[in-house]
């Protein structure tokens, strides 16, 4: 991993992706932002990039995110992996995080449960260091 902040955003939404690069941008301006759209782009870009923080859409177009987040989780045990849905908050809530999810963030009131979490991902960066 870099010294730098690296992120990840796999969604297949143009405008939830817009909203959350803005936000991340504005409060972190020397993080890298990488983003996927659906499952195939999405572990292609985590082996490219090896972020620090994973935002994980559920419903992706091509695959379940949730299918994803155990690929990520076998590949690597540390990145910190928030789960994004727009579905009922409980719906996969148990199953997200018994499969290695960190967070899971309902996407209309999560924006600023996104800068929190980054904020954590950052704090274990530095503590690396």
């Amino acid at each position: 991993m870099s010294n730098s902040l690296c992120i990840l955003i796999i969604d297949d939404s143009a405008l939830f992706i817009h909203r959350v690069q803005q936000l991340l941008l504005e409060r972190y301006n020397e993080a890298s932002i990488a983003v996927a759209g659906c499952y195939e782009d999405g572990i292609t870009m985590f082996a490219r990039k090896i972020p620090h923080v994973v935002f994980l859409d559920i419903n992706l177009p091509d695959r379940s995110g949730i299918d994803l987040l155990v690929k990520i989780r076998g590949i690597n045990k540390q990145v910190k992996i928030a789960m994004l849905t727009n579905n009922d908050p409980g719906e996969y809530f148990e199953t997200c995080m018994r499969l290695g999810a960190d967070y899971y963030v309902e996407k209309s009131m999560g924006y600023d449960s996104i800068t929190g979490i980054t904020d954590e991902a950052l704090e274990g960066l530095v503590k690396q260091k």
